[in-house]
């Protein structure tokens, strides 16, 4: 059987990946997880990794949260 390989269409970031794309240390990264505020991470082996999909979604929603603050619209 000839099966082709799935592709979702994201790539997985590394955490210098991810703090390089937000101009954000790491150790910023890891306290925004811990708040709550970012995606945690997936394990890859024994790896963390992040979906780029969803790295792009929190940079999106944050700059939704700016329009609407900037706007004047309760957040």
């Amino acid at each position: 059987m000839n099966q082709k390989p799935v592709s979702c269409g994201t790539s997985l970031l590394t955490s210098e990946d991810v703090a390089a794309r937000l101009r954000i240390s790491k150790r910023h990264i890891h306290n925004l997880i811990a708040e709550g505020n970012f995606p945690p991470p997936m394990k890859v082996g024994r790896l963390n990794r992040w979906r780029e999909l969803d790295v792009d979604c929190y940079v999106e929603r944050l700059a939704l949260a700016a329009d609407r603050t900037s706007s004047g619209e309760a957040v």
